[in-house]
């Protein structure tokens, strides 16, 4: 199984924590506190070396949109969307609905879990409604 990432930036955006609970790894800049995900080696503002940080994954929709005709690589339709994180960065994922819940919507809370997508089983950041 493949993470996401690796073929299209060079790296997973996935990253195991001591106990091996995954987490988005995002950078930020020490001196001015920007946050990036994906993680960047150089602070965009000021060009300082970054750190890496593990997001907590917990965050809100901004926007979501079911895709009925799931693109190659994927076999069903599939809610994706952007998600705004609670350490202010927005990302673009898919957004789990389970059988009978309400379609996703603004402003609901979500927390990331890992799932495998796709035909390819490409472990990805999805989010599910907390």
């Amino acid at each position: 199984m493949i993470e996401v990432g690796v073929e299209s930036i060079g790296f997973s955006v996935l990253q195991r924590d001591a106990e091996g609970t995954y987490h988005l790894a995002a950078s930020r800049c020490p001196r001015c506190g920007d946050v990036r995900l994906p993680r960047r080696e150089h602070c965009v503002n000021d060009g300082l070396a970054c750190e890496t940080i593990l997001l907590s994954g917990k965050g809100r929709i901004y926007e979501a949109v079911l895709i009925t005709v799931p693109p190659k690589g994927f076999d069903r339709p599939f809610w994706t969307g952007y998600v705004d994180l609670d350490e202010g960065v927005r990302i673009f994922a898919q957004i789990a609905r389970a059988e009978g819940e309400p379609p996703p919507s603004h402003g609901q809370p979500v927390q990331m879990q890992p799932q495998e997508i796709g035909t390819r089983s490409v472990l990805a950041p999805v989010f599910f409604r907390i």
